[in-house]
């Protein structure tokens, strides 16, 4: 072993005795799983602090979000969410998943149409029936997890689905 290698070694295990709790996980409480779309990135961090998730919280991202992982389009990526969402809850216990798709979403478009870009109630109905389908898995394959899932505009107020 170089001598750098070992300082860096001298120095990780110096941290950890320092400060254990940066070596274990913190208490996480949800995972959140919604768009990559840049427009909505500090708008769902907002909301999950509004929330209270703070730093509680891990983060699932995918194009549409629940629809990535829900829409026949998006099939090669269901397994990667499904999969990532049981480690979650292995490594991070979390007790919640939070999905959220937004309003304008290309991936939306793609999946089921570009008839929903110009119809609001049209794009309302179709994201509201994923989110219930997203939902409906979840439960299906994690019935200890609660589920919230909501519609976000592009200013960040949630229209919450139930």
């Amino acid at each position: 072993m170089t001598r750098r290698g070992a300082l860096g070694l001298g120095f990780g295990a110096a941290m950890a005795a320092a400060f254990p709790a940066l070596a274990q996980y913190k208490p996480t409480e949800a995972m959140l799983m919604n768009c990559i779309d840049p427009r909505v990135t500090t708008t769902s961090l907002a909301y999950m602090v509004s929330r209270g998730f703070m730093d509680k919280y891990s983060q699932f991202v995918i194009a549409g979000g629940p629809v990535g992982a829900i829409a026949p389009a998006f099939s090669h990526w269901h397994t990667a969410f499904w999969e990532n969402l049981a480690i979650t809850i292995q490594l991070h216990k979390i007790r919640r998943v939070v999905g959220l798709t937004h309003r304008d979403c290309g991936a939306v478009f793609v999946a089921y149409g570009e008839a929903l870009r110009t119809d609001k109630a049209l794009e309302t109905a179709k994201q509201s029936e994923v989110l219930k389908t997203f939902k409906a898995e979840i439960n299906k394959r994690h019935p200890d997890l609660a589920v919230d899932i909501g519609i976000m505009s592009l200013d960040g107020v949630v229209e919450v689905v139930s």
